[in-house]
């Protein structure tokens, strides 16, 4: 397979308009949970199963299923509201009761109630320009026109999503770090770039080479297959 030089090495590092994706700047978005208390979270990924044929001295291999994995996200235990507390709600509107009687015991779980509990959840990258509102487009940033409020770069959307795990974190007199909340999701799927889970104007290339064609990516476009 042939490699297209799309310009020098140089060139990239060396121009100020080109800036990749950075870590840090991202906001989750989860009902209930206030993003700025989020402060880590997994992007989403997936895995695809394989099939395996044995003859004599040799193995082949058959991609299979494709499956997603669980994410994690960590908050900061606040007060005002009560991360604590809000996930307990959360787990409660899903179906959950104490067993403080027999007929409440006999409540459980359902997949409809664990996920509309936790509500829509999208992990949004964003640019230097923030969140819509921010303020980068009154006039006195010098680079307003390329790091625009509301601009996202990229965005996940976790479809059926609900909650799998909470860990209330640790307590130790020997420390004063802020207490943290690790919280894991499952969900069905994920889908990248959806326009109508974006909160701001989507900005990302909209073509990409693909075996060799160009094919239309983004905005919930698929890439052709190439088979």
């Amino acid at each position: 397979m042939a490699h297209t030089n799309t310009g020098t090495l140089g060139g990239f590092w060396n121009n100020a308009y080109t800036e990749p994706k950075r870590k840090y700047r991202w906001i989750m978005y989860i009902d209930g949970i206030p993003y700025w208390t989020i402060k880590k979270v997994d992007k989403p990924s997936y895995t695809i199963t394989t099939a395996e044929h044995q003859f004599i001295n040799h193995k082949f291999y058959f991609p299979g299923r494709v499956e997603y994995n669980e994410i994690g996200f960590t908050i900061v235990d606040s007060t005002n509201p009560d991360a604590a507390e809000t996930l307990r709600q959360i787990i409660f509107a899903s179906g959950y009761r104490l067993p403080r009687t027999e007929m409440s015991a006999t409540q459980s779980i359902t997949k409809l109630g664990a996920v509309t509990s936790l509500g829509n959840i999208t992990i949004q990258m964003i640019s230097g320009g923030g969140v819509a509102g921010s303020g980068a487009n009154d006039g006195n940033s010098a680079v307003q026109e390329l790091h625009k409020e509301g601009h996202v770069l990229e965005c996940w959307s976790l479809h059926n999503a609900f909650i799998t795990s909470v860990e209330l974190g640790d307590l130790d007199y020997s420390s004063d770090d802020l207490n943290e909340i690790t919280v894991k999701l499952r969900y069905d799927y994920a889908v990248l770039n959806d326009p109508n889970d974006i909160t701001g104007e989507l900005h990302v290339s909209t073509t990409k080479q693909f075996g060799g064609q160009t094919a239309t990516v983004g905005n919930q476009n698929e890439p052709n297959r190439q088979d």
